[in-house]
């Protein structure tokens, strides 16, 4: 008796597993964060959280497709990314099926000296008195600011004794706003290293 093995045929992917980039959204982190193409230290790993920090302060939060787009702007794996991103609260990663965030975020610190200091009556205190569409208020790991106790961060500004008086009034002043210039600063002093560092050195003999 004779015994035929058939080996299936494999059925090769016309295309790769994932979602496809939308390249608008890559041009768009060009305009944002440099062009990688030309300064390659913009791809360097330790500027992965800089440039996270760059396209949550532009846009708000964190799109999935944000997140595809700097994974292959920076040549690093979808999961990397991800990870780094929904690892670190401040960072607000909206899923393909959630609606953005809204415009204002308020944190407040839930550390034990907060907590004492009246922490958990102050958020449900923002919570009663808010614009749920305007205004979201979320419980924040310590800040690391315990001799100023109970504490909250609007956006990026930390109020210290806050009361719902003094967030109105970060909030109505918009002290919370990083200033803009702050990321375009250090990639230019990241192109600038890379752009001296690949220079030719010229001696005395050389010349």
């Amino acid at each position: 008796m004779t015994v035929q093995t058939v080996t299936p045929k494999r059925r090769f992917r016309g295309k790769p597993r994932g979602r496809e980039l939308d390249p608008r959204l890559l041009e768009g982190l060009r305009e944002l964060l440099g062009d990688e193409r030309q300064h390659a230290t913009l791809r360097r790993r330790d500027l992965l959280i800089e440039h996270l920090h760059a396209i949550q302060d532009t846009r708000g939060h964190l799109l999935l497709a944000d997140l595809r787009a700097l994974a292959a702007y920076m040549n690093l794996p979808m999961a990397a990314v991800y990870e780094t991103a929904t690892f670190y609260a401040h960072f607000d990663v909206i899923h393909d099926d959630q609606l953005p965030p809204p415009a204002v975020t308020i944190r407040v610190c839930d550390s034990l000296t907060c907590q004492l200091a009246g922490a958990e009556a102050l958020k449900a205190q923002l919570e009663a008195n808010v614009d749920i569409e305007q205004v979201r208020v979320l419980r924040a790991p310590c800040m690391g600011r315990c001799d100023t106790a109970p504490v909250a961060e609007v956006g990026h500004y930390h109020v210290p004794f806050a009361t719902q008086a003094r967030i109105a009034s970060v909030i109505e002043t918009a002290t919370f706003t990083p200033p803009p210039s702050i990321g375009s600063v250090l990639r230019a002093i990241a192109v600038r290293v890379d752009w001296h560092c690949s220079r030719p050195v010229t001696t005395a003999r050389s010349r």
